[in-house]
């Protein structure tokens, strides 16, 4: 159980790295939306998808600072981030994502924009 919003994004990063995708659909409301440069998914099924080639690829995600605004039932954060490739290579960004406390009390995603900022001028 994700006791704050901030917990769900941690959980990500462990059950990513480790490949655990059916852990990862916990963390994700029915109907959440996946937002990343490459497209938009839209419930579990499409966005396990996109995950999965995350997952893949061998790349590790590492969330550096984090900004929590809570609203009741609802939650917005933010997070800056860093993917380490296999082969070196490293990426940063900055996420924007929304939570909602479910009725067993945990927090999971509403909409995940992993790329944030990066999806303003994009449709």
């Amino acid at each position: 159980m994700a006791g704050t919003p901030d917990d769900v994004s941690r959980a990500m990063v462990r059950l990513l790295a480790e490949g655990d995708l059916d852990g990862i659909e916990a963390l994700y409301d029915p109907d959440a939306v996946f937002v990343e440069t490459s497209g938009v998914s839209t419930g579990w099924p499409s966005i396990r998808a996109a995950l999965s080639g995350f997952v893949a690829s061998g790349a590790r995600l590492e969330l550096k600072d984090a900004v929590t605004y809570e609203a009741g039932d609802l939650a917005l954060v933010h997070w800056s981030w860093e993917v380490r490739f296999e082969d070196g290579g490293r990426l940063e960004g900055a996420s924007a994502e929304v939570l909602r406390r479910n009725e067993s009390g945990s927090w999971v995603f509403v909409i995940d924009n992993s790329d944030g900022a990066d999806m303003i001028g994009r449709r």
